[in-house]
């Protein structure tokens, strides 16, 4: 087994990381290696922690700094959906083109948003990344695209507040398309690790509903983008695996996730 690096959270074995036998991989390897020396405490938010109350509070800071009104008696899958279309479109041409004083607010907010979809529990991913858009520009051929999720898989970081088809397909999400769909072209050196397995449907994938679907709903960006690089960016973006996965489980059963370092081989 050949481990390419180790990440360290407080109170548990370290998490040992091995990565595909592909060029991709090892352009993201040296990425995360050269990000890391540059910057060794990057961003690590534990979900338990980003709780309604707390994401009412920074809806306040929103309005005050953005001008935007967030406040909601409740926040379901279809207000958090709509919130997301402000964030999608203040953000659509990366963090360098924003006020620096907006980023922090805006990577809580997002994050908060996703976790209160699901509760605030961990039941989604484990994300580790940096406030910066470094990185490299990802050719349709090389994405590696799977169609299932599993328990340690590695994932590439999204680049993007908007989404991969695959999931818009998923949530039959057609407000703002080119703003929501977004093709993940670019490698950050973010690392996110599953931990809400997903069964995959390669085999029994309906490709001809799913493309009729973007192909009527979304015509013009399908025209835009072409049909088969829409087909070749469908599917989540797995690079590696956990390979100490009852150290992974023992994590996210901690009441306190607090992350400490990344080792390399």
């Amino acid at each position: 087994m050949a481990i390419d690096f180790e990440i360290k959270f407080a109170n548990i074995p370290a998490l040992q990381c091995e990565l595909d036998h592909t060029d991709l991989a090892r352009r993201y390897l040296a990425l995360l290696k050269k990000q890391y020396a540059q910057d060794s405490s990057p961003i690590f938010r534990d979900p338990k922690q980003y709780t309604i109350d707390y994401f009412r509070s920074l809806t306040d800071s929103a309005k005050d700094l953005l001008g935007w009104d967030w406040n909601r008696p409740s926040y379901d899958l279809a207000a958090t959906k709509e919130l997301h279309k402000s964030l999608e479109q203040y953000l659509a041409n990366g963090y360098a083109n924003i006020p620096e004083e907006h980023d922090d607010l805006l990577n809580e907010l997002h994050f908060c948003l996703h976790a209160i979809e699901s509760g605030s529990r961990r039941d989604s991913w484990l994300q580790i990344e940096w406030f910066n858009d470094q990185g490299f520009y990802l050719d349709a051929d090389e994405y590696p695209a799977k169609f299932s999720l599993d328990f340690g898989a590695i994932r590439l970081q999204n680049p993007y507040v908007g989404h991969h088809p695959l999931f818009v397909y998923e949530q039959k999400d057609l407000q703002n398309i080119y703003q929501t769909c977004r093709f993940h072209d670019f490698v950050k050196p973010g690392i996110n690790i599953v931990i809400a397995p997903r069964p995959g449907y390669k085999e029994t994938f309906d490709w001809t509903s799913y493309l009729q679907w973007f192909q009527t709903h979304a015509p013009d960006f399908v025209a835009d983008k072409g049909i088969d690089n829409l087909k070749k960016f469908t599917g989540h973006p797995i690079i590696g695996m956990v390979k100490n996965i009852h150290d992974l489980q023992n994590l996210i059963d901690l009441p306190l996730i607090k992350f400490e370092s990344i080792t390399f081989a």
